[in-house]
């Protein structure tokens, strides 16, 4: 058996309120002629005026609307079940609270009804309006009681701000208390200024925005206030294993590192779960023997550039036994989700 946590989703419903009503919701639907495809884009109200090769980055690809052609292609790629999460660029941290909590609500609904359809294939993954910590917390409750959702999907940041910061730690809480794991999804490179050009703001500062997040929820103390919360990174956490020496040598250095921890960072790691979308063999073996096969997870960023469409192949490649391929496959998953497979 093969689970993916990184599948991503946009439901009908919500594309046809932008279309409707596109300064209501803030965002826009319009078409991306070249491409043959709708384009949506939330956040903004003109279309993309875009000067590089290629298609659009708005561009939806038919797959993350269409349920029937996406089941399709997870059988064509190998995978038995995904877990739905939205698009980043739905997370709506730009938006006003209350618009972001109606919007989280919306898509939530779907995303339920959606997996709700197809049981043995699809696995919700709520959305949660993270720069209002009351909605937030009142979301992610919603979602596990009204729907049995054991996941939940956030960026690595919000509105600039990290989790370290003490207005986050409650909802920490209450996930940890309601036994939720938490997909951490980068949405907003750091130094975006800075890398214009070249797909950088993807290539280098998705992977740097998703260690700040590692390091803040490390730093701040999160893992060790709540040693059983569930914390899985995307695209093999980014830079963060690369950096775990670096942390605890700054962390016996420097007398701030150490405020909030009383043990080395490298400590803390060992809570966190990766998906395996690294894009090379050896560093996903880094990976492997770094965190372990047992917190290391399928996750192809479906239907995305950046993801995989040949998982099987991925994984095989790296197992060195059948338990190791069984733990990344699809075991650990399960067990983060609360699958009975």
């Amino acid at each position: 058996m093969l689970i993916d946590i990184h599948n991503h989703y946009i439901p009908q419903r919500f594309i046809d309120l932008v279309r409707d009503d596109p300064e209501r919701w803030q965002a826009l639907v319009y078409r991306d002629e070249a491409a043959g495809l709708d384009a949506l884009v939330a956040g903004r109200t003109q279309p993309l005026n875009w000067r590089g090769p290629g298609r659009l980055p708005d561009a939806m690809d038919p797959g993350i609307v269409d349920l029937s052609l996406r089941l399709e292609e997870m059988d064509a790629m190998g995978l038995d079940m995904a877990a739905l999460s939205v698009m980043p660029r739905l997370f709506y941290y730009f938006a006003e609270p209350d618009l972001g909590a109606e919007v989280s609500a919306i898509l939530n609904d779907a995303v339920s009804e959606a997996c709700r359809a197809h049981p043995d294939r699809l696995v919700p993954m709520g959305n949660i309006t993270m720069q209002d910590t009351g909605l937030a917390i009142a979301e992610l409750e919603r979602v596990v009681d009204e729907y049995g959702f054991t996941a939940v999907e956030i960026g690595a940041s919000v509105n600039g701000r990290n989790y370290d910061e003490p207005e986050f730690d409650a909802f920490f809480q209450r996930a940890a208390e309601l036994d939720v794991l938490i997909f951490v999804h980068s949405s907003s490179p750091p130094g975006a200024d800075r890398l214009p050009r070249y797909y950088a703001q993807n290539t280098i500062g998705f992977p740097v925005e998703t260690a700040i997040c590692a390091a803040s929820l490390i730093f701040g103390g999160v893992f060790a206030r709540y040693p059983n919360i569930k914390v899985c990174l995307t695209h093999g956490g980014g830079v963060t294993p690369s950096l775990v020496g670096r942390w605890d040598h700054g962390w016996e250095a420097c007398a701030e590192a150490s405020q909030a921890i009383e043990r080395p960072p490298s400590e803390y790691f060992k809570s966190l779960y990766f998906d395996d979308l690294v894009y090379s063999d050896q560093v996903l073996r880094h990976l492997i023997d770094l965190a372990g096969a047992d917190h290391v997870v399928v996750g192809t960023d479906y239907p995305f550039d950046m993801g995989d469409r040949t998982p099987v192949d991925t994984l095989a490649r790296q197992s060195r036994s059948d338990a190791e391929h069984d733990l990344i496959a699809s075991e650990t998953a399960a067990r983060l989700l609360r699958l009975d497979v």
